[in-house]
């Protein structure tokens, strides 16, 4: 599980917001579902996401937002522009003073998920340059502390996410002039009278002894402007707002690929391939595609020959050296953090294993075992690589 801080807002430039990484999972075609939740929705936001929207609602089985209309923070005209994207979308309302003010964003799929939640509204200020903080969750379906805070979310909001809340109001033309009938939703020219307020309008034209220094803030991209007189394409978007498309260890100057493996195998991955084999828990590294090396010593000897290694102390196994490596570990893109691994280094010279030219080097998963045990990753090729800058080892699944 990877949890990561979306910030905004708080320097001029903020390639983490909410918004860039909305967008990137709307690409990803790992997704089948998504449930939008958020207390105000903007025309901006919703046009500027809709092609978005569209491309992944043409491959997710299931596509849900619900919206919240309380102190007139949603515009009439943005919930048109919801209804027009035909989705399963509702308006959350009660009479009581509380307000309706969540705002998740829940992506789902057969083998992985991602969470955000945090301040920002489906807005374009919210999604872009307001000042905003939030967490972003993402977790294979097996992770046991990922399934449970969705389940937990979930749980808390059953009568949204089943949609039998008898305050949810489906979102029709019909449902949106009701609303501003009842002088709850506003036209977009009254939202903007609220919520846009001009400098001038703000601060009081009197002297005052407070001085404000001026600062630097984030831009609203121009797809969230009205300036486009179409929606772009998500590729564009992608390229318009710099968001990086994948992790690009292996085109990045400051990493070194230090070994690329075969494609890897169930006994790799922590597999078993029957009822009565039990997984090793442990890879070997051998020599892989990587070319001019010698698997019995180049990885204790050239990779890993800066560490602290030791021998065991049971008379035993005194011949294995051992060390723990902090390793970042990436699969298909997704950055799961760091994982302390065990690396074990055989010293014997005399074996038949390495007169037969065998591994002699093996990395244990340990706390990484249900990460890397997954059958989807049968075939795929190893990259192990090495940060210049800090010396980092990096596990990279591709």
């Amino acid at each position: 599980m990877k949890i990561s801080f979306l910030g905004q807002g708080f320097e001029d430039e903020s390639k983490n917001s909410v918004g860039n990484t909305l967008i990137k999972l709307f690409k990803e075609d790992k997704f089948h579902s998504f449930y939008g939740i958020s207390a105000f929705a903007s025309v901006s936001a919703v046009r500027g996401l809709s092609n978005c929207i569209l491309n992944a609602n043409l491959n997710f089985q299931n596509f849900t937002v619900i919206v919240g209309v309380d102190q007139e923070g949603t515009s009439k005209e943005a919930l048109e522009s919801i209804n027009s994207l035909d989705l399963k979308s509702y308006i959350f309302y009660q009479s009581e003073a509380p307000i309706f003010h969540p705002k998740i964003y829940i992506f789902e799929g057969d083998t992985h998920k991602a969470v955000i939640i945090g301040s920002s509204n489906l807005t374009g200020r919210g999604l872009f340059c307001n000042i905003e903080s939030s967490l972003f969750v993402e977790f294979k379906n097996t992770n046991e502390q990922g399934s449970n805070l969705l389940s937990e979310i979930k749980t808390y909001f059953s009568t949204l996410f089943d949609l039998s809340d008898p305050n949810l109001f489906k979102i029709s033309q019909q449902t949106i002039d009701d609303f501003v009938d009842k002088g709850i939703v506003p036209t977009n020219s009254e939202w903007k009278k609220k919520y846009q307020k001009t400098t001038s309008e703000r601060i009081p034209k009197e002297e005052t002894k407070i001085e404000i220094p001026s600062r630097k803030t984030a831009k609203i991209p121009s797809a969230f402007k009205g300036l486009y007189k179409t929606n772009p394409i998500v590729s564009e978007l992608i390229q318009e707002l710099e968001i990086p498309k994948e992790t690009e260890f292996l085109n990045d100057d400051n990493y070194d690929v230090l070994w690329e493996s075969n494609p890897l195998t169930e006994r790799d991955l922590n597999i078993p391939r029957g009822a009565n084999t039990n997984p090793t828990g442990s890879m070997s590294f051998n020599k892989g595609k990587t070319e001019g090396i010698d698997q019995k010593r180049y990885f204790r000897e050239n990779v890993f020959s800066t560490l602290d290694w030791s021998f065991d102390t049971n008379p035993l196994t005194a011949h294995l050296e051992r060390v723990a490596v902090n390793f970042r570990i990436v699969i298909q893109d997704i950055d799961y953090g760091v994982y302390r691994l065990k690396l074990t280094h055989n010293s014997k010279t005399d074996t038949v294993a390495y007169r037969q030219n065998n591994s002699m080097t093996q990395i244990s998963w340990g706390e990484a075992k249900d990460l890397i045990k997954d059958r989807e990753l049968i075939g795929r090729i190893l990259f192990l690589l090495k940060n210049k800058e800090n010396g980092e080892f990096i596990i990279d699944i591709k």
